[in-house]
């Protein structure tokens, strides 16, 4: 809870920092801060305290998913010092807005009731909505926050009548109450139950861009800032996921046969829709967006096989994934500025004449996102089709691995580009800060898969 309170409290400050012309105090006072949380929350491990009459419950889980949350923004925030040099206003609002958000991803990993569900998410989406549009005079921007703002607001509606309708079928909020009140009726639920908590996991699918609920995430992503964008591949999916592992396993497994088929439905849509839709994309960002979304299709089909490692893998799955997505985000502004702000896959040709060691690196990440030996990524993947195997879900991982196997092609999209050469070469200028964070997450890649590391939660 003192990381909790302490990272509120950091948001105020970074926002009264503003009054400061020296925006570059911005980042360093940010990192820092976010540096405390994580000692704080090192603190709180192995205790599992209860706040607020057991609404939030600071467990071994959420502790986890929150330091792994923080390590990414703390590298997100790193970029930001490049990424915003050029920004004279308004930079304090947009790492408070972050900060903030991630105050939200801490109540969405740690609820045991639902009223506190509902909090963290909003707390989470109302400041993406307006970091989406950050860039005020771009018409993209300006969409991708309005529409962001329109389909997250009819998601909440939807979820937020699932809560009523479960709480007037059970007459309470808490999940570990709401999971007694199912088991009484043996996989037969009442229809307004059945249809409540069908609307509050519709409602936790859009957060995680899983199918059908994934058609926001390719417009959002391609018309936010860069490093928004980053933000809420990695930070905002790693919460999104944590909280619907949270619901499944403290309040609906195991689930009624209609909610389940539903489920497996979705994953499925998801695997296909995410690696299909990839194949026939040119702009990078779109590409990624697509990305994303297969990989939500395998952390679902990780979550769903109900087994005691699921809450690692999937620790570990979104870790790691999100390790290699932010320097990927980091050389696509070098080489956007370098191509007058092109966002297509061609920008990156000439970049291993150029600048060979950022390719070399940018390749390693693009594997990991592919699953291809020896990244991380791989090993994140092969975690997820062992566990799913074990639990005997065949039919559905070989559909999976099928599904990587398409998902590897539209990765050497890019490698291939980066080995084109073009007439003009791009100057190409890469900051101490952006080469270091380059550097230090591919090495990571790498060396988590070599060394996997499985933490117990």
């Amino acid at each position: 809870m003192s990381a909790l309170i302490f990272t509120i409290v950091l948001g105020i400050l970074v926002l009264y920092l503003g009054f400061v012309k020296n925006k570059s105090i911005l980042s360093p006072v940010a990192v820092i801060g976010l540096a405390i949380s994580i000692i704080l929350s090192v603190k709180d491990w192995g205790l599992g305290s209860k706040y607020f009459h057991d609404m939030i419950l600071f467990d071994n889980f959420s502790i986890a998913f929150n330091i792994s949350m923080m390590i990414i923004t703390i590298l997100i925030f790193l970029f930001g010092i490049d990424y915003y040099r050029r920004m004279e206003h308004y930079v304090a609002e947009l790492y408070a807005l972050m900060i903030f958000a991630l105050s939200g991803a801490f109540l969405m990993t740690s609820y045991s009731n639902l009223i506190m569900l509902f909090l963290g998410i909003e707390i989470l989406s109302i400041p993406l909505y307006i970091l989406a549009g950050g860039k005020k005079l771009s018409y993209r921007s300006n969409e991708a926050s309005f529409k962001y703002f329109l389909l997250g607001s009819f998601a909440t509606a939807i979820f937020l009548f699932g809560i009523a309708l479960v709480y007037g079928a059970s007459a309470t909020f808490y999940l570990p109450e709401i999971k007694t009140y199912i088991a009484q009726f043996h996989g037969k639920l009442p229809p307004m139950l059945m249809v409540g908590l069908l609307f509050i996991l519709i409602g936790v699918a859009f957060k995680v861009a899983a199918a059908p609920f994934h058609f926001w995430s390719p417009d959002v992503y391609e018309g936010a800032p860069t490093l928004v964008t980053a933000f809420m591949a990695t930070v905002v999916k790693t919460a999104g996921f944590a909280a619907f592992y949270r619901l499944l396993g403290m309040g609906l497994l195991p689930l009624p046969v209609p909610l389940e088929k539903a489920l497996w439905v979705m994953t499925g849509l998801t695997l296909l829709i995410g690696n299909l839709g990839a194949l026939r994309q040119t702009n990078f960002k779109r590409l990624l967006a697509y990305s994303a979304i297969s990989h939500s299709g395998f952390l679902m089909l990780a979550m769903l096989s109900q087994h005691d490692s699921s809450a690692s893998v999937l620790l570990y799955y979104t870790f790691v994934y999100s390790l290699a997505t932010v320097p990927l985000f980091i050389i696509f502004i070098l080489v956007k500025r370098a191509s007058d702000g092109l966002e297509e896959l061609a920008i990156f040709r000439g970049l291993y004449k150029e600048k060979p060691w950022v390719a070399i690196f940018a390749i390693v990440l693009l594997m990991s996102l592919a699953g291809i030996p020896p990244t991380s990524g791989f090993m994140a993947k092969y975690q997820v089709f062992v566990l799913s195997i074990s639990q005997g879900i065949l039919l559905t991982s070989i559909f999976a691995i099928v599904m990587a196997i398409i998902g590897v092609y539209y990765y050497f999209f890019v490698i291939r580009e980066i080995f084109t050469d073009r007439e003009q070469p791009n100057r190409i200028i890469v900051s101490k800060v952006n080469g270091a964070l380059i550097i230090a997450c591919t090495l990571a890649v790498m060396g988590l898969g070599i060394f996997m590391i499985r933490i117990p939660i």
